[in-house]
């Protein structure tokens, strides 16, 4: 029959498992901002090319509507400027919770080891499952 496993180790793997999660999260979120800032630098190239007095458009739903070509551009720069600024900051987070993660999951690996030590000692051998 497997032991069960402490209550402080149970603890530490799922306070691991929720800053997996988290970072799975920011990941994700980073790269849909990189995403969208990739776009609208194309969109900015595009409108590079077009003609000054050209009409332009912007889709909203299924409408379009003429826009002001500077009023356009000078709204791209600044929302990619602050997508820039998110994923910075997204990055930065990122590797604060790799750090913890690594070293949660040494800490882990310390607590199992002795667990499973304490427990080989006692019984004679380790025991084959975590017991969840």
């Amino acid at each position: 029959m497997a032991e069960k496993v402490p209550p402080e180790i149970e603890q530490i793997a799922q306070q691991l498992d929720e800053l997996q999660e988290k970072y799975s999260v920011l990941a994700n979120q980073r790269v849909l901002l990189e995403n969208e800032v990739k776009e609208i630098s194309r969109v900015l190239e595009s409108l590079q090319t077009i003609p000054q007095g050209a009409k332009v458009y912007r889709n909203v739903g299924n409408i379009l509507f003429e826009e002001d070509k500077e009023k356009l551009v000078k709204e791209l720069e600044d929302r990619k400027s602050t997508d820039e600024l998110i994923v910075e900051k997204y990055k930065k987070e990122e590797e604060d919770l790799k750090k913890q993660i690594s070293s949660l999951q040494e800490k882990l690996k310390g607590m199992l080891t002795r667990y499973y030590q304490k427990v080989a000692t006692a019984g004679g051998k380790a025991p084959s499952s975590l017991g969840s």
